[in-house]
């Protein structure tokens, strides 16, 4: 089944809006991998600390109001179940071809999907998936994807999409012009000595 971007069944998830929230996920991954390396931490320390800050940071970026399209967020609890135009939009970490979660097919709001004829082309449910890498020389994705009532996708977006957005316009440091500050006002230790003998021998004399 072809893979379609996700604007092709709702026409606000752009680039620029999927990556509002796929960036800062992986920005959270990837520092969290950096912060927790004691001796002590291990998959299941780092996992519950990427959701959490995760599960943080999406709440803060959906009560933020600042993208560039609005997002409502329909469940604030653990579940994090927010939409984009019509896309009910959940995250979770897993494959996201072969989730090994077994919730991981839940609708966002099976209510909300009744409301619409069941069609295989047309996705029912939207997923932010982190997808880890499975050796050190890969880099860990972002996923946006709707599945359909049978749970394939239809819909596929990734983080490599991001290189070129502009979303934090930078501006070029500016190197200070050099400043002729003269020679350093620093005395000479040896003229110091020698004044000092001069007194000496003139006290002597006197």
């Amino acid at each position: 089944m072809e893979w379609r971007h996700p604007s092709y069944f709702e026409p606000q998830l752009t680039d620029e809006v999927i990556s509002f929230i796929a960036q800062p996920m992986l920005d959270i991954y990837n520092e969290t991998i950096m912060d927790l390396k004691h001796q002590f931490d291990n998959a299941y320390t780092r996992g519950c600390t990427i959701f959490g800050r995760t599960y943080a940071c999406v709440v803060h970026l959906i009560m933020s109001g600042e993208c560039s399209v609005p997002i409502l967020l329909k469940d604030g609890t653990f579940k994090c179940i927010f939409q984009i135009g019509s896309a009910r939009i959940r995250f979770c970490k897993d494959d996201f071809l072969n989730p090994s979660n077994q919730g991981f097919s839940k609708k966002a709001d099976d209510s909300y999907y009744e409301l619409f004829p069941s069609n295989v082309n047309e996705p029912v449910y939207w997923k932010y998936i982190l997808n880890e890498p499975s050796t050190e020389e890969d880099e860990a994705l972002v996923i946006f994807a709707g599945y359909n009532a049978e749970d394939d996708v239809v819909a596929y977006w990734d983080s490599s999409r991001i290189t070129g957005l502009n979303h934090i316009h930078l501006i070029e440091p500016e190197t200070p012009k050099p400043v002729d500050l003269g020679s350093p006002l620093v005395e000479d230790p040896d003229m110091d000595n020698q004044k000092e003998d001069d007194d000496d021998s003139e006290a002597v004399n006197n």
